[in-house]
């Protein structure tokens, strides 16, 4: 290939490319494209106008929000679970206002006014998650040098406020909420989750993505997998860190239970989940979350 002597392309950290050259007027004009290939072909444009007399000097298009989104989304080193959650908290959060917007009009007061008109709307952690992929969507708008700085400087608003204190189960009212759940046969299926997580130490995600295989001798449970949904849609990935691949062994009794739970609503096959609705489907958080409600009420325990 002949080596190309009018203009420069380079790769920006967004991934894009911007394409440059210094025309007649003796300034430098760049545009940004998704490919290296869609740059040459505008420097060759720019070229064929300047030999034919008839070049005109470019008005340079604004990148708009969406653009740098686009990008971030399309990172490679996004787990798919992640890009899921990104992406709706892009459409339902961010895509409305933001997106036609060019990022060098974004100003902080513009982000506060965002912020606490979002925060009438949703809840504090989709709230804390969408400021944080904004910060990170305008962060690779910095690395292309096409803002100065970052207008997403709220102290804290990465960090959801939760609306009440929470606490854990302790071991005896994890018991009681057990004991509880086993006196009605719409709930029976569900006294072993919560022995499980109570005792094992398993996050929800974590406890309803096990299998019959997980299952281990001597009371033990092999954690390596996570479900939730996502866009409409469940998603299993691996634990979050290294440190959520684990076996947990759990006490005598709560082994015991297991047992008594797998001979009673635990298909045989190998890849039978261990804790479902009562159709056989991946049990959702909501659904679990009135079960436990109503259950914790009937015993008296406040919300945990």
């Amino acid at each position: 290939m002949a080596k190309r002597t009018f203009g420069t392309v380079d790769r920006l950290p967004s991934g894009r490319f911007r394409a440059r050259y210094r025309g007649p007027d003796g300034r430098r004009h760049a545009e940004v494209f998704s490919t290296r290939a869609d740059a040459w072909a505008w420097l060759a444009t720019q070229q064929t106008d300047l030999l034919r007399k008839s070049w005109r000097a470019p008005t340079s298009k604004r990148p708009t929000v969406v653009e740098y989104a686009e990008d971030y989304l399309a990172r490679t080193d996004l787990r798919e679970s992640t890009r899921l959650l990104y992406s709706g908290l892009w459409r339902h959060h961010l895509a409305g206002p933001w997106a036609d917007v060019p990022v060098d009009e974004i100003t902080p007061a513009a982000v506060r006014a965002w912020h606490a008109k979002t925060g009438q709307a949703t809840g504090p952690t989709a709230l804390a998650r969408s400021y944080r992929l904004l910060r990170a969507i305008l962060n690779i708008a910095v690395a292309d040098e096409a803002i100065a700085s970052n207008p997403c400087r709220l102290r804290g608003a990465g960090t959801p406020k939760a609306s009440r204190p929470s606490r854990a189960l302790t071991a005896a009212e994890a018991l009681q909420l057990a004991e509880q759940l086993g006196r009605d046969r719409r709930t029976e299926r569900y006294r072993a989750l919560v022995l499980v997580v109570a005792f094992g130490g398993l996050r929800f995600g974590e406890a309803t993505a096990l299998r019959r295989s997980d299952v281990l001798p001597g009371g033990r449970l092999r954690v390596e997998r996570s479900v939730r949904r996502l866009g409409g849609r469940w998603v299993v990935g691996e634990p979050e860190t290294d440190a959520g691949h684990r076996t947990v062994t759990l006490p005598a009794a709560i082994a015991a239970a297991l047992e008594d739970h797998l001979e009673k609503h635990v298909p045989d096959s190998p890849d039978a989940l261990l804790f479902t609705t009562s159709s056989g489907g991946y049990l959702a958080r909501s659904n679990w979350n009135s079960t436990f409600r109503r259950a914790a009420g009937a015993t008296g325990l406040l919300a945990v």
